[in-house]
């Protein structure tokens, strides 16, 4: 079985997106930001929601650059997708539409529909303030953006959203888990 390790960053949606992380089979195991201090023997980091900047915990951002040159896989939820980008030198600031517990409809590529099995309309729940500006990459990742600001994103490395794919307004819920196993496991 294979086994993640979900930093908690005291967010009151960790537990939904460990419950969708044991549905698709992986053996969970949680500890809090403030106790990540090195790589584990762990198949998956899952930096997970949580409040604030990400700057606000950048005392783990080298224990995460060392996690990456490990070759080791991410997946990052809402503050953990805007870490992900932090760390690629991106700059997260506020939305310019701020939401909070409404639905946002994202229109998707054919890409995104074969790599996802969804329809080309599917709705998701946001839950944010802050988001990640797009910007240029040189590095094999596909990123999915709306308005100037990067709402999802993958590569061979990590899987990443800025939206919450755990909660009950997010349709297809499964769709939005199953590629961990498929991509990064």
């Amino acid at each position: 079985m294979k086994r993640a390790l979900f930093i908690d960053f005291d967010d009151s949606f960790s537990f939904n997106v460990i419950q969708e992380l044991t549905n698709i089979g992986l053996k969970v195991d949680v500890i809090h930001w403030s106790d990540f201090q090195s790589v584990s023997d762990h198949d998956l980091l899952v930096l997970g929601p949580g409040p604030g900047h990400p700057d606000d915990y950048q005392n783990i951002f080298e224990v995460i650059k060392v996690w990456q040159k490990s070759g080791k896989k991410i997946f990052g939820v809402c503050l953990g997708h805007q870490i992900l980008w932090r760390l690629k030198g991106y700059e997260v600031a506020k939305s310019a539409h701020p939401l909070h517990g409404q639905k946002i409809k994202l229109n998707l590529s054919s890409a995104w529909q074969k790599w996802l099995d969804l329809p080309a309309e599917v709705w998701v729940q946001r839950y944010n303030s802050l988001a990640v500006l797009d910007g240029p990459t040189s590095e094999n990742i596909e990123k999915l953006v709306e308005e100037g600001e990067i709402v999802m994103s993958r590569s061979p490395d990590f899987i990443s959203y800025q939206f919450h794919p755990e909660s009950v307004g997010t349709k297809c819920r499964e769709s939005f888990f199953r590629p961990i196993l498929l991509d990064l496991l």
